[in-house]
């Protein structure tokens, strides 16, 4: 078995860079908590040579230099970045655990056919972590404790098969990072590498250490170990708490396009793109704020989730300060659109959803979408659903020899003032229009829903005016009134 292990060091603090890009190259310490007394997890490179170190507290590592940089890590942006490597590993193989944020082993047996050798899976492992912002080690070999142990050794390593005893040999114990008071007792037995670790009787170090003393001699010893993957996940979360409340919507449009762009970066390495965007704003003062942006199909195209934000944004503003973005994303398959070689260019769905949300803003939701035939008697029924692309092809319906004409409904329906002689519309005035009746057909009568609110009898006529107008008309016969119903083309 081959296991390889994606290790991001001090991962709090390439957490908060990963979110925080502008932080890179400066010197920048990461706190457990806000606390001047709470302890330094990690700190940058340019902060080590000031001289800030993990361990000291965060009043300390200000005192060192005005210019270090103490931040802590919201929970969010460490939940998203480990989620990241989870994704990047994902992309070789399902078969994957998380051990801890920031430790994922991947199981990389039958990735031989895609790769000439493991040096060049690690390489490609390692590419792939970089484009999603984390700087990770990846090590390959016969476990996922000695994958982690070659990782920790530099930046891609890989363990050939059989020489894992050698290849720890002269490696320091203090890798496989053992319990305070298990390397308490190897430094008493004089025990300082995996060489003399491994020289020791089995039975003897399990005597005296237990579960732990037994996993290091099998490690030391270059034994593989059973491996576990944990069960895939399907919803993609990403988010950012700023420092400063944003109250201007480009600068909230600002963070998003980051978040997005994360999300992008992580659901192409699934060879997915956005299929359901959920975006939470959290105010400044403690409250909340949702959208879910309307997308007509999967997209991966950041800029449209954008435009779609922005309008959605505009049409009902947070009404605070923005403190922190959190998006939530579902995958599902980017489709091409192929239009037809002599018909017209097809929409693509992103324009095509920003078109949407624009007419939303203007009419109101309630008033967008597509219609669809009710399941109701009542004469030309009607319902409004949300717009959806189908991209299923249809099949064609032989056309009739003789088109119907086609009814414009109107809605609401209009008063009309109709002249009746014998039982027979004689005369049709609509808004000023109409006149003469030359023919006429009808009465078609329409009953029914008499148990509910939305009750229905009325008598349909057909009629021709002298003008060359065709009518739809109907007698209310409760109201006792006469509408017009809309026209013929």
């Amino acid at each position: 078995m081959r296991i390889a292990s994606l290790l991001v060091p001090d991962f709090p603090l390439a957490a908060l860079i990963r979110s925080f890009p502008e932080l890179r190259e400066r010197p920048v310490a990461v706190a457990a908590g806000p606390s001047p007394r709470d302890t330094v997890l990690a700190a940058s490179p340019e902060a080590q040579a000031l001289g800030v170190s993990a361990g000291m507290t965060a009043a300390q590592a200000r005192q060192v230099d005005g210019r270090v940089a103490v931040r802590t890590v919201p929970k969010e942006v460490q939940a998203a970045a480990s989620a990241a490597l989870v994704e990047v590993a994902g992309s070789f193989s399902p078969h994957l655990r998380q051990v801890q944020p920031g430790l994922v082993w991947l199981k990389v047996d039958g990735l031989e056919g895609h790769f000439a050798e493991e040096q060049a899976l690690a390489l490609e492992i390692w590419r792939r972590c970089f484009r999603v912002g984390l700087a990770a080690h990846v090590g390959i070999g016969n476990s996922g404790q000695l994958a982690t142990v070659a990782a920790r050794t530099g930046e891609v390593v890989v363990v050939p098969q059989g020489a894992e005893a050698g290849f720890l040999a002269p490696l320091a114990v203090t890798l496989a990072e053992p319990s305070a008071g298990c390397g308490h007792t190897l430094a008493l037995w004089g025990v300082r590498t995996f060489g003399a670790l491994a020289k020791l009787p089995r039975e003897e170090v399990v005597a005296r250490l237990g579960e732990e003393g037994l996993r290091l001699h099998r490690l030391a010893c270059g034994e593989g170990e059973d491996f576990v993957p944990d069960p895939p996940g399907e919803e993609l979360r990403e988010g950012v708490w700023l420092e400063e409340a944003v109250p201007s919507l480009e600068g909230c449009l600002f963070v998003l396009h980051g978040v997005l762009s994360r999300l992008a970066e992580r659901l192409r390495l699934r060879g997915e793109g956005f299929a359901r965007v959920r975006v939470e704003l959290a105010l400044e003062g403690g409250g909340k704020r949702e959208y879910r942006l309307p997308l007509l199909a999967p997209t991966d195209e950041v800029p449209a989730l954008l435009a779609l934000a922005r309008l959605m944004f505009a049409a009902a503003p947070p009404g605070e300060a923005v403190e922190g973005v959190v998006v939530e994303a579902q995958g599902g398959v980017v489709r091409s659109v192929q239009g037809s070689l002599f018909g017209p260019p097809r929409p693509h769905p992103g324009s095509l959803a920003a078109a949407l949300v624009r007419l939303s803003a203007i009419v109101g939701p309630e008033r967008v979408g597509q219609p669809q035939l009710a399941n109701s008697h009542r004469p030309s029924a009607w319902k409004l659903v949300p717009f959806a692309l189908s991209w299923e092809k249809k099949k064609e319906s032989p056309l009739p020899a003789e088109k119907p004409p086609v009814l414009r409904l109107w809605q609401p329906p209009k008063p009309a003032q109709v002249t009746v002689v014998g039982g027979k519309p004689v005369a049709v005035r609509v808004n000023g229009s109409g006149g003469v009746v030359v023919a006429w057909a009808g009465p078609y009568r329409w009953q029914g829903e008499w148990w509910g609110e939305g009750a229905f009898d009325r008598d349909d006529y057909d009629v021709a005016t002298a003008d060359g107008a065709v009518w739809r008309l109907f007698y209310h016969r409760k109201e006792k009134r006469w509408y017009v119903d809309g026209v013929y083309d």
